[in-house]
């Protein structure tokens, strides 16, 4: 009696064991008989699969070759390969977002320092045509709004403009100096003044 309820308990264990040993391996493949209708990624999609994982584990050279009754092993999606697939999406989105926003940023910063140079250089250049008119003034009488507006005619109140079809140089564009010193063209302008007037700049 004994030996015969060793044997029951023994072949009940074993049963016990095969029953969770399939229900472990039902859970990782499951077999699916293909019907009318069906496609690997329809069964991917209802088996929570990926299409991928299905061909690898049926050795399919194409997935939309099956055939109704064919069986197919599918097996279980792995969550962590799209986890760490999703996250990677993730990051790259936002380094593409990272970088689209900071160009735009970095090329405004740029430009806005080009402007900020170029109205401190203008400033800079009418300060200095203003001076130089008022001292123009005073060595020839000649009002210094007048002196302006020929610096601003012959060298747009540039100390440095240079024409490059003649050896016209400066704020009033004299044929006698190279100099970028304005207080230097001033004295040059003055004895031009002396010596030709106000026609050396075609205002007689």
């Amino acid at each position: 009696m004994k030996k015969v309820l060793s044997m029951i308990f023994a072949t009940s264990a074993a049963a016990i064991g095969l029953f969770f040993a399939g229900s472990a391996y039902a859970s990782a493949n499951t077999v699916v008989t293909v019907k009318s209708g069906d496609t690997v990624w329809g069964i991917s999609q209802q088996y929570n699969s990926s299409v991928k994982a299905i061909e690898s584990a049926n050795n399919l050279k194409d997935a939309n070759v099956i055939v109704v009754g064919q069986k197919l092993s599918i097996p279980s999606a792995n969550s962590s390969s799209n986890t760490q697939g999703s996250a990677h999406a993730a990051t790259a989105t936002t380094t593409q977002q990272t970088q689209s926003y900071s160009q735009p940023a970095q090329q405004t910063t740029t430009q806005s320092s080009q402007a900020s140079q170029a109205s401190t250089t203008t400033a800079t250049s009418g300060s200095v045509a203003q001076q130089a008119a008022q001292l123009m003034e005073q060595k020839t009488g000649v009002s210094a709004s007048t002196w302006m507006a020929i610096s601003y005619r012959e060298s747009r109140n540039d100390p440095t403009a240079q024409n490059p079809s003649s050896t016209a140089h400066g704020l009033y564009q004299s044929l006698y100096t190279t100099s970028n010193d304005w207080r230097e063209q001033v004295n040059d302008a003055a004895r031009i003044y002396q010596s030709q007037g106000m026609g050396a700049w075609a205002l007689n």
